[in-house]
């Protein structure tokens, strides 16, 4: 009797230790995360988005990988061709084509379409999820239209009191302010040949879209055309009329925009999400923002940060559920807010505006009064053809062509390129 009480209180002595003992902790997937959004941003507001979905989402860990913007598409080809690419990518839409050609992205149709997500495919921006190839590939983060910047205090020193609306106003003020001198000048407009090569799609489409242009013809490249032709004509006369920023063949973007924080350029057209790092940056600088002046159209080229699945990842279904959460309506709307952009998820815009500054402001109203164009998806090999763009601008800077025959071999080129 007394061995078997003896045995009993050893097996409960066992038992009470097990179950004193800690459980194992669930088992962590961790997912990385490509981008170059908290590259421009120095509050550390995505490390604190990650921790956020981290917290309800306690079996996921996201690695946040951030780049600067020209290095992220070559990442992204690099990483993917030797097999160690991130699974959640943050995308820019002209690589779209040429990731497609590669075979870089997962579509994206079935999870829109599963049960349970945060967002409803019809609230969000339309132009990253239109179809190619019968699929949709990215869905969008935030979106902004391209705007002219303004340096108030130049244009009030040049005699204006009022940003310009037409071409006409803009080469008036553009010149005038240039004229100013002391390293000061009117309009910056980055045409440099260095990778990512992307000045013309930053200052020359923009221009086109508000003359009523395009650059394709549904997937077929249609540069030389005669709206092309005027808009490149209008930028050479800005540069022979010495309104433009000396150099602009080699000045790439982020030089045209470090000369507007500092104060020494009248005019930028870039991406609206610029304006926070304008403010951050120099927050003494008299700035506002306003549409790209317009030959013919009130339009403007829509862009935005999107993000998308790696073909190649081993984790899709956890990469889906982060997506899900960046584009759940609380959280979108602080996006739009920390990147001065509109939300992805136009369900969030309510939020948005209310929490909105002047700057942000003024960039929903183009939104919602002018006519948005984006392109570049389906434009034949992204970087590919920016250059072959940019390098014949050059030449037409250089005086070593016209606006026609830069038109023209243009689309030579891209044609070529095609094949």
């Amino acid at each position: 009797m007394e061995e078997k009480t003896m045995r009993n209180r050893i097996l409960g002595l066992l038992a009470a230790t097990v179950l004193a003992l800690p459980l194992p902790a669930a088992a962590q997937t961790e997912i990385e995360w490509l981008q170059w959004f908290a590259a421009e941003d120095d509050s550390g507001f995505y490390s604190n988005l990650v921790e956020e979905f981290e917290a309800a989402n306690p079996d996921i860990t996201v690695k946040l990988v951030t780049q600067p913007f020209g290095k992220v598409r070559e990442s992204i080809v690099t990483d993917s061709a030797i097999g160690i690419g991130s699974d959640v990518l943050g995308l820019n839409m002209p690589w779209t084509s040429e990731f497609l050609e590669i075979g870089l992205l997962e579509p994206l149709d079935a999870y829109m379409a599963a049960d349970g997500n945060s967002f409803a495919v019809e609230d969000l921006v339309q132009a990253p999820i239109g179809k190619i190839n019968g699929s949709t590939w990215m869905v969008p983060l935030n979106a902004f239209p391209f705007v002219l910047h303004v340096n108030k205090d130049l244009a009030a020193k040049a005699g204006f009191d009022a940003a310009p609306t037409t071409w006409d106003e803009l080469r008036e003020q553009a010149i005038a302010i240039s004229a100013l001198g002391d390293g000061i000048s009117g309009i910056g407009m980055p045409f440099s040949s260095q990778a990512p090569s992307n000045g013309p799609i930053l200052t020359f489409l923009p221009l086109l879209y508000a003359n009523g242009g395009r650059i394709m013809d549904g997937t077929t490249p249609n540069f030389n055309n005669a709206k092309v032709v005027e808009t490149l004509a209008f930028i050479n006369d800005l540069n022979d009329s010495n309104a433009i920023a000396p150099g602009a063949a080699s000045r790439t973007g982020g030089v045209d925009l470090e000369e507007f924080i500092a104060g020494r350029t009248g005019f930028l057209i870039s991406p609206g999400v610029h304006s926070g790092a304008i403010i951050s940056r120099n927050p003494d600088l008299d700035y506002t923002v306003a549409r790209v002046p317009t030959n013919t159209t009130a339009a403007y080229r829509v862009h935005g940060w999107e993000l998308g699945i790696a073909s190649g990842s081993s984790k899709k279904d956890e990469a889906w559920r982060f997506i899900d959460f960046l584009l759940s309506k609380d959280v979108n709307a602080r996006v739009a807010e920390a990147s001065n952009a509109l939300p992805g998820n136009l369900a969030a815009l309510e939020i948005a505006e209310a929490n909105a500054g002047d700057i942000q402001r003024a960039q929903m109203a183009i939104l919602a009064d002018d006519e948005p164009v984006e392109e570049l998806r389906q434009a034949p090999s992204a970087v590919g053809s920016w250059v072959l763009m940019t390098e014949e601008i050059q030449s037409m800077l250089n005086d070593d062509q016209t606006p026609e025959e830069a038109a023209a071999n243009v689309q030579t080129r891209w044609m070529e390129l095609i094949k």
